[in-house]
C-alpha cells in the first residue's frame, strides 16, 4: 500500500480532527481543565503558549494536560473501538442511504415508505 505524503499543515488538521473525534467519543475520560485545554487547542486553534496564557498555568502544564488526556483517550479506543465501530457504521448507513435513494427514484409507489426509511437513517446518523 502506497505511503500518503501529507504536509505539516494537513498532519496538523489531521491531529485536530482525531483530537476532536476522540473528544466526541470518549467525553468522560476528560477532566474539566483538559476538556478546556483540548477544546482551546482543537476549536480556536489556540497554540500552547496562547492557552497557558489564558488560563495562567505554565506551557509544560499545557503539554502534560493535552498528553495525558490523549494516552488515556487512546488507550481506552485501542481497547474499545468506539470510534472505529462509528466509522464503520456510518460507511454503512452512507451504503444504504445511496441504495434507498436510488431505489425511491425507480418505484414511486414505495417512494414515501423509503423516505421515512430514509429520515430514520439521517436520526441514526446524527446519533453516531
Amino acid at each position: 500500500m502506497k505511503q500518503e505524503i501529507l504536509t505539516p499543515k494537513e498532519k496538523k488538521i489531521r491531529k485536530k480532527i482525531h483530537i476532536r473525534e476522540l473528544m466526541e467519543t470518549y467525553p468522560g475520560l476528560l477532566t474539566d481543565k483538559e476538556n478546556k485545554i483540548l477544546s482551546m487547542f482543537v476549536q480556536k486553534n489556540a497554540t500552547g503558549a496562547n492557552i497557558a496564557r489564558k488560563l495562567n498555568i505554565s506551557r509544560q502544564a499545557v503539554h502534560d494536560h493535552v498528553r495525558r488526556a490523549l494516552t488515556r483517550m487512546e488507550n481506552c479506543e485501542n481497547k474499545i473501538g468506539n470510534m472505529k465501530k462509528n466509522r464503520k457504521t456510518s460507511m454503512h448507513i452512507a451504503k444504504m442511504r445511496k441504495i434507498l435513494e436510488t431505489v425511491a427514484k425507480e418505484t414511486p409507489k414505495q417512494k414515501k415508505a423509503l423516505e421515512e426509511t430514509l429520515n430514520i437513517l439521517k436520526k441514526i446518523e446524527e446519533n453516531i
